[in-house]
């Protein structure tokens, strides 16, 4: 937490957005009610599979082989990732990692890569969400960090349908690190993903660039 997130909750205490309870955005009692839980499935079809694997269906579509999805994109959950990207409430990227690496089965041998903001909407929040998040997962997680993932330009998904996001998406990010990337088991970390095309368009940049296998880890999902 930065010291400024610090001297705020000094000054005006986060409430619980459960319960209204002071000091913490989500206090203990209620953390284990945030989200529903969402069973293993295809991220793309929504069909039943192993640890969230990509179903046979749906791989030729996807770069990703498992996306893990903790909850859906509503209520309190929804509140929470308002508060934590427009609301400054920086605070929540560790609780939300924490509900990510709950959500996680056990993993050792992979690099954990932020899906980047726009930098439009970095500069307006005053930081980049997403990059918040996975460096807070990779401590939890005790897993590498890199932020290999490059934004190109400010093209922006809301409310576009999956075809449009797809060809939006195309050329939007580029390698950093080469050498980090190549060979590599990832694990792309974002807050909440829609269609899916950003998630997919950020592992087929990093499978151009030569790494092994490309998986991904979201808070929530929309219906």
């Amino acid at each position: 937490m930065k010291l400024l997130e610090r001297t705020i909750a000094v000054v005006s205490p986060h409430s619980c957005l459960s319960c209204g309870r002071e000091g913490k955005l989500i206090c203990n009692l209620c953390y284990p009610d945030i989200c529903y839980t969402v069973p293993s499935r295809c991220y793309l079809c929504k069909a039943a599979t192993e640890n969230f694997a990509v179903c046979d269906k749906c791989k030729p579509k996807t770069a990703l082989r498992h996306v893990w999805v903790t909850t859906e994109f509503k209520d309190l959950a929804k509140v929470l990732v308002h508060r934590f990207k427009f609301e400054r409430a920086q605070v929540g990227a560790s609780i939300i990692a924490g509900y990510l690496k709950d959500k996680l089965p056990f993993i050792n041998d992979m690099l954990v890569v932020p899906v980047p903001t726009a930098n439009s909407r970095v500069r307006l929040r005053g930081y980049d969400h997403a990059t918040l998040l996975a460096k807070e997962l990779a401590q939890l997680t005790r897993l590498p960090y890199s932020s290999t993932l490059a934004r190109m330009g400010q093209t922006r998904q809301v409310g576009a349908k999956r075809q449009e996001r797809t060809k939006q998406l195309e050329g939007a990010f580029r390698i950093i690190d080469e050498i980090a990337t190549r060979n590599a088991k990832i694990l792309l970390v974002d807050d909440v993903t829609t269609t899916g095309a950003t998630l997919n368009e950020a592992a087929r940049t990093l499978k151009r660039a030569g790494a092994r296998q490309v998986n991904a880890v979201v808070f929530a999902q929309t219906r």
